[in-house]
């Protein structure tokens, strides 16, 4: 079964590519309709809330982020090829335009995100913060709060590197970092 191609889907890919070049407030309407053809009328009522195209693209990016992750608890067994999907979510912010917008996602709060922008990026990141302490918890002999602890030092330990990756144009700080992530959550 393919991938049925829509006016939304042409859309929201579209203005996936533009949220990674420039975040998702620079998203212009103008631009899409340039880009793909469809009508600025067409796209306001595919999305009609206000912010509902940041909104669409944010929430698709998370929901394939959470679905490539899968359930933890599946995932328990093969504790490494799960922590390896998980570190290599984060690399792939490391390609070319998807660091701005993976930034955004992992939870950055930008004072100028509408509220509920700041909102879908904080229940993302709490989604993936739980998401590895329950990894970490069913794979190992960590109390929730032991595994929650290590989560949350994995996690800012992935975004720190992603972005000194990227500003300083070292991927192999991103690399070396992802070694000692495997050497302390395997212990």
């Amino acid at each position: 079964m393919g991938i049925v191609l829509t006016d939304k889907n042409v859309v929201l890919d579209t203005a996936d590519y533009m949220a990674r070049q420039g975040g998702l407030l620079d998203l212009d309407v103008g631009q899409l309709t340039k880009s793909t053809g469809i009508s600025e009328q067409a796209i306001s009522a595919l999305f009609p809330n206000e912010n509902g195209l940041e909104l669409a693209v944010l929430q698709r990016y998370i929901d394939r982020f959470l679905q490539i992750l899968g359930d933890p608890a599946r995932q328990a067994s093969n504790f490494r090829r799960a922590l390896d999907t998980y570190i290599a979510a984060f690399q792939a912010g490391m390609s070319e335009g998807g660091e701005l917008f993976l930034a955004v996602v992992l939870g950055d709060k930008d004072d100028d995100l509408p509220c509920e922008l700041q909102e879908l990026t904080a229940t993302f990141a709490r989604r993936n913060r739980v998401w590895l302490a329950d990894l970490l918890e069913y794979s190992g002999d960590w109390s929730s709060e032991e595994a929650l602890v290590k989560s949350d030092f994995v996690l800012a330990a992935l975004e720190v590197a992603v972005l000194l990756g990227n500003t300083s144009n070292e991927p192999d700080i991103f690399e070396n970092l992802s070694l000692n992530i495997h050497h302390i959550c395997m212990q």
